[in-house]
């Protein structure tokens, strides 16, 4: 492929992409590093990094050769523990712990907070904050879903090992087919 048309396509990848949405801005969510590169490729690499705030959707956009089965999308929107261990948190049971979203384009639809175990991309607990009516357009956001907490259950033992869990926020705008996600690492 030539350079002018590799230019071209990662230009149109991002194209979808410019207006971003939402991510959780604390604690610290997973980033992409060079273990996501090394999973979903350059061209998504260079997507994902210019807009973390990105829907999912405008991700798969830029599915292509370098793609690896590695490249989970629909989990953690493909962010890789590897490029985040600095990031665990360690949360015990019953702790409450504050979580702050950052929207900057709303779209009406649902969202939860969850604990996923990310090797099997299941959810262990939750949802632990659940919006029916997420991010409308149709008012004014209320405070309560930018700015809320989660009380971290007892997982006994299952989320032990940095890496294996995550706190996962997903919001899900159906009217659009959009859907965005971010995950903090923790263990407890």
């Amino acid at each position: 492929m030539s350079t002018k048309l590799a230019l071209l396509l990662t230009t149109l990848g991002a194209v979808g992409m410019v207006h971003g949405h939402g991510v959780i801005s604390s604690p610290p969510r997973r980033q992409p590093g060079s273990a996501f590169q090394s999973a979903c490729g350059l061209q998504m690499y260079q997507v994902v990094s210019s807009d973390q705030y990105g829907n999912q959707q405008g991700a798969e956009q830029n599915i292509n050769s370098e793609t690896t089965a590695a490249c989970t999308l629909y989990l953690c929107r493909g962010m890789q523990y590897a490029d985040n261990t600095a990031n665990v948190q360690h949360y015990t049971a019953g702790q409450s712990v504050p979580i702050s979203i950052d929207i900057r384009a709303p779209h009406t639809g649902v969202a939860n907070v969850s604990i996923v175990d990310t090797t099997t991309n299941t959810i262990v607990a939750g949802p632990l904050y659940n919006i029916l009516d997420a991010y409308s357009t149709a008012h004014t956001i209320p405070a309560n879903q930018t700015s809320f907490s989660i009380t971290i259950p007892n997982l006994g033992g299952a989320c032990s090992t940095a890496g294996k869990c995550v706190i996962h926020w997903w919001w899900d705008a159906r009217p659009i087919d959009q859907t965005y996600m971010s995950c903090v690492d923790f263990t407890q």
